[in-house]
């Protein structure tokens, strides 16, 4: 049997303060006084308007691309409330223009090469956000998804990228997990192989194994089929792996799992779409362009995840266990839960996150009017938008600023809803 490759791309850009404005990460670079900023900016969102491009350039001269998408939904928001500036943006001759549309155009063109997965509103990471808030963040996603692209488009949303690929160890709350993406028509999510129990032990063939085939994660009465990232020691996309590297790992894939399966190895390599020169400037031209030009081939193939899984897996054999501790697309929880602001920061988001809750049970009582809900609405988006990973990931002052000055936003929206719901349940009483 063949391989089915597929590649994946993540991309997210966090919210900044400018000004006393929350802007885009994307706008604040555009509009810095550094012309390196500047340019990068320019270079990531060319790199956002790639995965459509390549994919309508290919599929209009007979290629059979596939690609597997996943955007934030901030991503996907700032780059709705840019499209005037991207309408006369050019990088090195290129129009850019709007990008949201024109994933429209080629998704309702050639409707089944771009498959996008699900994911968090603002990117949060969810081994450390509060449980309460996860279907919040999972609801308001798809709010805003299907207001950009469309409900028939968000219908063939059927995966689910965890930001970070965040992975909760504990089962009660896997189990929580499982049952709030089940809830909303999740089918499937991909995980890295890292979470795997006994990870540490396999040896390089077992470990390819297990990337090349989709799992059922069962935990409790719940349960949700699986697919791994395959790992940097086999496909390194975001370092750099050309077509024809592609091409010869995929052929090892289907080598090593015929040993165990009659079926096509599954190799699924995800990494950011717009970190770095390798992915701003190479991948596409040097790897994905040439890929489906020259060497796909009846020894190689390539569907969307979901289409493989429908097509070789409309039952799925073997069930795996996630690690008690969890993991993440680096291995571990080091970078958004160890060191003391760190700390103080996801301290502060617990607080301010049950401090809001509470506030749902007054707001079922007071029964509030337009202009309150309004208020409740905004401080949840609020709430979102603290919850994101980029402001304790990278460790430093300027992030922790970012995050310190939306808390601060936060608690002084959530004190000012309080009041208004106690006035209005004092009234009521009277």
């Amino acid at each position: 049997m063949n391989t089915n490759y597929v590649p994946w791309l993540h991309m997210h850009q966090p919210l900044v303060w400018r000004n006393d404005e929350l802007i885009g990460n994307l706008e604040k670079m555009l509009r810095s006084d550094d012309n390196k900023q500047n340019w990068e900016a320019k270079l990531m969102i060319r790199a956002y308007k790639n995965p459509a491009k390549y994919v309508e350039k290919l599929r209009n001269e007979g290629y059979p691309a596939k690609i597997m998408l996943d955007f934030s939904g901030l991503l996907l928001e700032n780059l709705e409330k840019i499209k005037n500036e991207l309408n006369h943006m050019e990088v090195k001759g290129e129009k850019i223009g709007d990008i949201i549309e024109f994933y429209k155009k080629v998704m309702k063109k050639y409707p089944n090469s771009i498959e996008f997965a699900g994911t968090a509103y603002s990117h949060c990471y969810f081994p450390v956000t509060p449980e309460k808030d996860w279907e919040f963040q999972i609801k308001e996603w798809r709010n805003v998804f299907e207001d950009l692209l469309g409900k028939k488009n968000l219908k063939k949303v059927k995966g689910f990228w965890l930001p970070e690929m965040g992975i909760p160890g504990d089962k009660n709350k896997l189990s929580h997990l499982i049952r709030l993406l089940k809830k909303f028509g999740y089918e499937w999510m991909i995980l890295p192989l890292e979470s795997l129990k006994g990870e540490k032990e396999m040896g390089f063939e077992e470990s390819v194994i297990k990337t090349n085939q989709p799992h059922l994660l069962k935990v409790g009465n719940e349960s949700i089929p699986i697919i791994f990232r395959v790992k940097h020691n086999f496909i390194d996309q975001q370092a750099g792996c050309d077509a024809s590297g592609v091409y010869e790992k995929s052929l090892l894939a289907s080598e090593i799992f015929s040993g165990v399966s009659d079926k096509p190895a599954l190799v699924v390599p995800a990494s950011d779409g717009e970190n770095g020169n390798t992915m701003m400037n190479q991948f596409f031209p040097e790897t994905y362009e040439k890929f489906f030009k020259e060497k796909i081939d009846e020894k190689v193939s390539s569907l969307t995840v979901s289409e493989f899984l429908e097509k070789y897996y409309p039952k799925i054999e073997s069930e795996i266990e996630i690690s008690e501790e969890g993991s993440s697309w680096i291995g571990g929880h080091k970078n958004w839960k160890e060191g003391d602001k760190r700390i103080e920061i996801n301290e502060e988001i617990l607080k301010l996150s049950k401090n809001f809750h509470r506030i749902e049970n007054k707001i079922k009582i007071a029964k509030p009017g337009k202009d309150v809900m309004k208020k409740y609405e905004s401080t949840r988006h609020s709430l979102l938008i603290a919850e994101t990973s980029c402001y304790t990931y990278w460790g430093t002052e300027f992030w922790f600023e970012q995050a310190r000055k939306t808390l601060k936003v936060l608690e002084k929206k959530i004190d000012e809803l309080n009041h208004l719901l106690d006035r209005k349940l004092y009234f009521t009483k009277k």
